[in-house]
């Protein structure tokens, strides 16, 4: 009982300061204007600074990914000095499947198929759902056509209503892994040697993204203790989506590019890779969990007390931006989408539950992890909604006001200097979105490309309505214990 009240607790923190911190400032707009305007400067020049620290890693990941990409990967981990052999290591490629059409899976196998790097070494899965009583069908067709590309094809059908579980991504790779690993015991492939990438349907891989993995899983002396994350590029059907849908999933690119040079915080996200002997080990993904991408690994984390990093690999993966029906089903598929990564924050209770009865792990590692995931979760949640609402509001309050004019003046100073500062943000990410545009379908018209560059006026829309509002909206739902389903994005190039 005791622990379960703690649990509460800690579920009911991140929505219960974020709430606190918007009406916050309200309320001192309404009663103590002038410490209210105080307090918002502090705010805005904090976040003055924090743009500029986090243009600066923007251009230094970027700077770091496009000088690398294309290195000699293959040639490099096959002349690695390793205490093992470039010929004993073993892919297993698994796609997470289920409703997305079978001509995306066959395209994402495609792109796979052209990778630079012995595929006798590859072994794909396809983990279907009984849920979807279409899966096992599709999943054979895209299956035969790749037949004798790769060392093996394994096709998994995961049960439903398994007790225990919830119908969700890592339940489904969880049962699949655990078929891969009956698998791999009756070839005699010893565990230890094997990577698992866990892919979505739509994910398409680099041409070098298996050499670069390679690669650095062999130099690396620690490589059961480290989880190996490509920057996932939302492009593959850019060209066909509304503007503000891109926006939203290119900044989704770019956050995980900044990110990427934060070592100390950068966790796995969405399509990454890892040891296959460490996933046996942590009991694979929860099954009972939405946020499985990030939680698999703290689950490491806690396995090997804090001794456990993700790697940023400088290859990336090609993804596809969710996309709806239409304009304003592509909002409400962009806003669940963004709700359900929000729900990650369900973390901060899993972590501190666990973290309270680890005496391996030193208090001062304990109260930086634990603060990472809150600080990172409520400004997500807040952010957004104070630069876009609450400060236009200050500013006509202040025009409003007889006194404290000087106060408002510099407010509104303040307000100019962030604006410029997301001015100069807004110009370095398209200045760096053009590198990761694809190349134009011949029927799209030269247009887009101008487009494209007027897209990012929708950042003050993008930044609270499918920014901030889905994180608030999932830290409530937890603060009243409403539990959020697994929400499957629906994918494919409309």
């Amino acid at each position: 009982m005791e622990k379960e009240r703690i649990k509460r607790i800690l579920e009911i923190i991140p929505g219960t300061l974020s709430w606190s911190i918007i009406f916050g400032f309200l309320g001192l707009l309404v009663f103590k204007p002038l410490v209210s305007a105080i307090v918002l400067i502090v705010y805005l020049m904090f976040w003055t600074c924090r743009l500029l620290y986090m243009s600066t890693l923007l251009v230094m990941a970027h700077h770091r990914m496009m000088t690398k990409k294309n290195m000699v990967w293959l040639s490099l981990c096959k002349g690695v000095a390793s205490d093992k052999k470039f010929e004993d290591i073993v892919h297993v490629v698994l796609y997470t499947v289920y409703k997305e059409p079978g001509e995306l899976i066959e395209e994402s196998l495609a792109s796979l198929g052209k990778i630079n790097y012995p595929k006798d070494k590859v072994i794909v899965v396809l983990a279907g759902e009984e849920r979807d009583p279409y899966s096992r069908s599709k999943l054979e067709k895209a299956g035969e056509k790749i037949k004798g590309t790769f060392r093996d094809v394994i096709i998994t059908t995961h049960p439903k209503d398994i007790e225990g579980e919830i119908p969700c991504k890592g339940a489904n790779a969880t049962f699949s892994a655990k078929q891969v690993k009956i698998y791999l015991e009756g070839k005699n492939c010893d565990t230890d040697n094997v990577v698992l990438s866990c892919f979505d349907a739509d994910t398409c891989p680099d041409k070098n993204y298996f050499a670069c993995l390679t690669y650095h899983f062999l130099n690396n002396p620690k490589r059961h203790q480290t989880s190996f994350q490509p920057l996932p590029i939302y492009s593959n059907n850019i060209y066909r989506v509304p503007a503000f849908a891109r926006v939203i999933e290119m900044g989704s690119t770019f956050w995980q590019l900044i990110e990427s040079m934060r070592y100390e915080k950068f966790v796995t996200f969405s399509s990454h890779s890892m040891s296959f002997k460490t996933l046996v080990e942590v009991d694979y993904w929860p099954v009972d969990l939405v946020s499985d991408d990030s939680l698999i690994f703290w689950k490491c984390f806690l396995k090997y007390n804090g001794e456990y990093k993700t790697y940023s690999l400088e290859v990336p993966v090609y993804m596809d931006i969710a996309v709806g029906k239409n304009i304003f089903h592509t909002v409400a598929v962009q806003y669940k989408q963004k709700r359900r990564w929000a729900w990650g924050v369900e973390t901060f209770a899993f972590m501190g539950m666990r973290l309270l009865g680890n005496k391996d792990i030193s208090f001062g590692v304990k109260f930086r992890k634990m603060f990472q995931i809150l600080d990172s979760h409520i400004n997500w949640a807040t952010w957004g909604i104070i630069i876009s609402f609450i400060t236009p509001l200050f500013l006509f309050w202040g025009r409003n006001a007889r006194e404290d004019l000087l106060v408002f003046c510099n407010l509104s100073y303040i307000n100019g200097t962030i604006f410029n500062s997301l001015t100069f943000t807004l110009i370095l990410c398209i200045i760096i979105s053009r590198e990761f545009l694809p190349p134009k379908p011949k029927e799209v018209s030269r247009l887009v490309y101008f487009s494209i560059a007027l897209q990012w006026l929708c950042i003050p829309f993008v930044s609270a309505t499918l920014g901030s509002f889905p994180a608030l909206d999932a830290q409530t739902r937890l603060m009243f214990k409403k539990k959020l389903g697994f929400y499957p994005t629906p994918k494919g190039k409309q």
